[in-house]
């Protein structure tokens, strides 16, 4: 075949796809939709406060930035408010003549911590959070801040419920409330709300963090994202329990509650969604006749929450419903779910109510989960568990696979310990490691699909725990640093058939392979999920 035949048909090969591609009409709705038509003097009012807001921000961390690199903080509890404008100018945000107010309010909201902000940044190991250096860190009461994200570099908003008389020394625990659908609902009149209104949750002695979850994406991809780096910069500025956060949302919330909490089980002492959906196909009502291709159906297996049913053994999971509510779908979906793997779904239900909390049904779900904050959670508990598709999703608890026989198969690892004896049963895994406590012994046997591994000598695969300690330089001089405990790992490799321990040397050599790996394992929209670089063409 000639070159010019050849370029013919690849030509040919390319282009046929595109122009049916670009036959298909472009999804006509918008979110978020387009607002009013701004006036011309509220929009040169706005642009001129804003600008002007701007340069002043930049001046002042100009001049604190000459002292050192580590001198300005607290700049996107500021920055928050103008990108907020900025968008909704942008984008024509503004849905009644009203929402012209919040933009001036935000502008105000920025300059008023401008008047107050020192922006030294304080030490969050040595310092308590009631001698930082800008003054709303500390206040009680409704809160908006911001951090910066480090998928697009990004200043993303949250909203904080302090309670009154807070102990900020004291460490307390944690409640994330996952907000339901508003298509409106952009960064503007998020803030504006964080900052006027509670929540339907302000359980006594804890925070509530409200994340933006980068508007209306279902808490999927980049809003899954938001959730995590959220609480990461809460538990920077304020002193949180680990050991004791709640996941809980309601509607698109509810969804998101599901589908974080049993993709991030271990994370949670306890979630609760509250209506909202579980997976694809029987919530959109899909018959067999109606299911897309099969690759789409394949990954439905990414979120379809059924799929990830046993990581939700490694916490405390209450569902609630309303009586009357179609979204009552997802935890009958759920209660299948658990039954199937022998257990039952603890699911309140609202009587008489259809899409909200019936109030004295949320209340006693706030009870029982606050029993089960005041237990707390154990970093390692007797049993653990995995079930995934993807390596994406490849961590609960102490337990870490590290790679599939096959990707997008129902992967399982299902581990329990007592002081002398590992128990592990895997599915479609080739290659895990556990992580291992700090009273582990040299001595303990491990059983892996009923085979009994020969024993192995640290460094052979095997990593004792270990307590390291160090000096530290703080402005105060060079620190001792007391001991911190390293938990060890016992790494596993199947190879013919059979459970090996996977040495430091052919892990080595494992990492030469090409092969799907955590944070490299697809699809397309992984990129999503982490920092990524787009070129344009030019």
């Amino acid at each position: 075949m000639s070159p010019v035949v050849r370029f013919a048909v690849l030509l040919a090969a390319v282009v046929g796809p595109l122009s049916a591609a670009e036959s298909i009409p472009p999804i006509p709705r918008v979110l978020p939709p387009v607002g009013l038509e701004i006036p011309a003097d509220v929009r040169t009012r706005l642009e001129t406060r804003l600008a002007e807001t701007k340069q002043r921000l930049e001046a002042a961390a100009a001049k604190a930035s000459e002292a050192g690199p580590r001198t300005v903080a607290g700049r996107t509890d500021i920055e928050v408010f103008l990108k907020a404008v900025e968008l909704a100018l942008l984008h024509r945000e503004f849905y009644s003549e009203k929402d012209f107010a919040k933009a001036d309010w935000a502008l105000d909201q920025a300059n008023q911590r401008l008047d107050v902000w020192n922006p030294r940044a304080p030490d969050p190991q040595r310092e308590p959070v009631s001698t930082y250096p800008w003054p709303w860190a500390k206040q009680p009461g409704l809160q908006v801040r911001g951090y910066r994200s480090y998928l697009d570099r990004s200043v993303q908003p949250y909203g904080l419920v302090i309670p009154e008389n807070h102990d900020f020394e004291k460490p307390c625990p944690l409640y994330v409330w996952l907000h339901g659908r508003g298509d409106k609902n952009t960064d503007l009149h998020f803030l504006y709300e964080r900052a006027t209104r509670a929540g339907q949750i302000t359980p006594p002695g804890a925070i509530v963090l409200h994340p933006f979850g980068r508007h209306c994406v279902g808490w999927k991809h980049a809003g899954e994202i938001d959730v995590l780096e959220a609480i990461g910069d809460v538990q920077t500025n304020y002193n949180i329990d680990p050991n004791r956060i709640v996941l809980i949302g309601f509607s698109m919330g509810g969804a998101g509650a599901w589908h974080i909490g049993a993709h991030y089980s271990s994370f949670w002492i306890a979630v609760a969604p509250g209506a909202g959906f579980a997976e694809t196909a029987r919530y959109q009502r899909l018959t067999p006749d109606r299911y897309p291709p099969w690759y789409e159906q394949k990954l439905w297996g990414l979120y379809d929450v059924p799929g990830y049913v046993r990581n939700l053994f490694n916490t405390e999971v209450i569902a609630y419903s309303g009586e009357l509510d179609k979204q009552i779908q997802a935890a009958r979906v759920m209660e299948e779910a658990f039954r199937s793997e022998g257990r039952e779904l603890t699911h309140l239900i609202g009587p008489g109510v259809e899409h909200k909390y019936e109030p004295e049904t949320l209340q006693e779900l706030l009870r029982r989960l606050d029993v089960i904050v005041t237990t707390g959670r154990e970093l390692f508990p007797k049993e653990a568990h995995l079930q995934t598709r993807t390596l994406r999703y490849g961590h609960q608890s102490w337990i870490v696979a590290e790679q599939l026989k096959e990707h997008w198969t129902e992967s399982r690892i299902d581990a329990v310990r007592t002081p002398d004896r590992y128990s592990v049963n895997t599915k479609n895994v080739v290659r895990f490691k556990l992580v291992l406590p700090e009273e582990f012994q040299a001595k303990t046997e491990f059983f892996i699909d009923g085979e009994v591994m020969p024993a192995a000598a640290p460094g052979q695969g095997l990593r004792l725990p270990d307590k390291v300690g160090g000096f530290r330089i703080t402005n105060r001089g060079v620190e001792t640093r007391k001991p911190q405990f390293v938990s060890g790992q016992a790494a596993f490799i199947r190879r013919n058939g059979k459970w090996h321990w996977l040495t430091p040397d052919a892990e080595e050599i494992e990492a030469r392979h090409l092969l799907k790996r955590p944070q490299l394992q697809g699809p397309i929209d992984d990129i999503y999920m982490r920092e990524f670089l787009v070129i344009t063409p030019t």
